[in-house]
């Protein structure tokens, strides 16, 4: 749940970055919502140098008078999953401006990022994304930043798996007192259990295209996916459902992704909620793989209805921003450059909670 990164005009700014906005205001929300966009590309950008020996990253903080002050580096795989920013014109800017900026990027599906990155999205259905070294390196970091710097003026952001990794993040500091802004671009939404199997493995079908573009887009045979991630794909059962043999691991990789959600949700309920936390959610309907968030804040938030999703099970309101600019097929819609895009038709900003 990230982006293909093997097109290096993708790190670009010049070829893909928003060079339109030349100057920043951040009493719009449309600005905060491309820098912020922008600043988690520079993260995806920083792993991609640190392989390709490349140094295309500096543009995309730089534009926007930020510096990179450390990097949050994975202690499995070495790679570069989260950085800190700071606004050096922060003195001389609106109060809504922020003074830092901690990005976490999302999956990455290219050669020693794929394993790591996909187990991690794994856990992101299975609810034990909170327990995994990732996110203590991400916690750690933040706790420090905050002991060194204070908390005022501090964003947090990601998109994908970044955006989980953040709102866990941002939800944990809650629990302290601690409430951080937080932008969360293409949140991935999970079911609860008051769907049977039959409904969460089609459910998760839903997002078998998007996996297979994307792992076309890199050459990446489904099989070695799973390989790599140690699945024993073969003792899933998935009954009625007749599958080509191509795409056979892949919705095995779908079905157990659905069936571990019913433990999930045993996990949430032991979660302390944080209903003063409250996250701004960027959804755009024509991703299968967030766009589930949009029931949920119109119908278990606003209206109070019994809803079939639920926010990690820590966030009990939030801010719902909905791209409805017809995006071009599902790898764009799941994308992170639609953030910035110049003429995005950004829905007017609801706030829903449970109060």
């Amino acid at each position: 749940m990230g982006r293909n990164t093997s097109v290096v005009e993708e790190d670009d700014f010049v070829a893909s970055g928003p060079t339109h906005l030349e100057t920043i205001d951040w009493d719009r929300s449309d600005h905060q919502c491309s820098v912020t966009a922008s600043l988690v590309q520079a993260t995806y950008v920083l792993e991609s140098d640190r392989k390709r020996n490349q140094k295309l990253a500096p543009p995309w903080w730089m534009t926007f008078g930020f510096e990179l002050i450390n990097t949050i580096v994975d202690d499995q795989d070495s790679s570069i999953f989260g950085a800190i920013y700071r606004n050096m014109r922060y003195n001389d800017q609106t109060p809504q401006a922020p003074h830092f900026v901690i990005a976490f990027r999302g999956t990455m599906l290219e050669g020693g990022n794929i394993g790591q990155d996909l187990s991690h999205d794994l856990l992101v259905g299975d609810g034990g994304l909170g327990s995994t070294s990732r996110l203590k390196k991400a916690m750690e970091n933040v706790e420090r930043h905050i002991s060194e710097f204070g908390s005022e003026g501090i964003f947090l952001v990601g998109h994908s798996l970044g955006s989980s990794v953040a709102m866990l993040v941002g939800a944990n500091m809650a629990t302290k007192g601690i409430y951080l802004k937080t932008f969360l671009f293409n949140l991935p939404s999970c079911l609860t259990e008051e769907k049977t199997s039959r409904r969460l493995i089609a459910r998760f079908l839903q997002i078998t295209p998007l996996i297979l573009g994307l792992a076309g887009a890199v050459g990446i045979f489904p099989l070695a996916t799973v390989a790599s991630l140690g699945m024993a794909a073969s003792v899933i059962m998935i009954d009625t459902l007749v599958v080509a043999s191509g795409i056979a691991t892949l919705t095995s990789l779908a079905a157990l992704i659905g069936a571990s959600v019913l433990s999930m949700q045993k996990r949430m309920k032991q979660g302390q909620r944080t209903s003063s936390f409250t996250p701004y959610v960027f959804v755009n309907p024509g991703d299968p793989i967030c766009k589930n968030w949009v029931t949920y804040f119109r119908n278990h938030l606003k209206e109070k209805k019994k809803s079939p999703f639920q926010l990690a099970g820590f966030v009990e309101s939030g801010v719902l921003n909905i791209n409805s600019t017809r995006s071009r097929g599902m790898l764009e819609a799941h994308g992170l450059r639609q953030w910035w895009q110049q003429g995005m038709n950004l829905l007017k900003l609801e706030e829903y909670g449970s109060s």
